[in-house]
């Protein structure tokens, strides 16, 4: 995403149109935001978030969810407002394979360590669980 396509949003409502527009439009994403409401009034519900003229908004675990979802389908337009408001750089998506072997190398040293803690535990009392 280069810098001229951040600069086209006006505020985060307008990235975040953008972004749901990406993602199949306001009823697809209504679905997702709002399982509990049926298909059509999470739509406008969404709709109503979405308008600078109405109260209602979304949460910041909305907001989050949306980046991650539009994240998967390649765009980071509301992501990259977000951190260019933040004065920060424009985000670079983690590749998942490099991240899941993150996670399992420091799950590994985790458990590693919860072992050894383990065993001395039961040194202290005697060889007892």
């Amino acid at each position: 995403m280069d810098d001229d396509e951040i600069l086209m949003y006006d505020d985060e409502l307008d990235a975040a149109k953008a972004a749901v527009q990406r993602l199949g439009g306001a009823k697809k994403v209504g679905e997702m935001l709002y399982p509990e409401k049926t298909p059509e009034a999470a739509a406008r519900y969404l709709l109503d978030a979405l308008n600078p003229s109405r109260s209602e908004r979304l949460n910041p675990g909305q907001v989050l969810l949306l980046m991650r979802k539009a994240r998967e389908i390649g765009f980071h337009g509301l992501a990259a407002f977000y951190m260019r408001g933040a004065g920060y750089a424009p985000p670079v998506p983690l590749d998942p394979v490099t991240e899941t072997a993150r996670m399992a190398h420091a799950l590994e040293r985790v458990m590693g360590t919860a072992l050894q803690i383990a065993a001395q535990l039961r040194q202290m009392n005697g060889g007892k669980d």
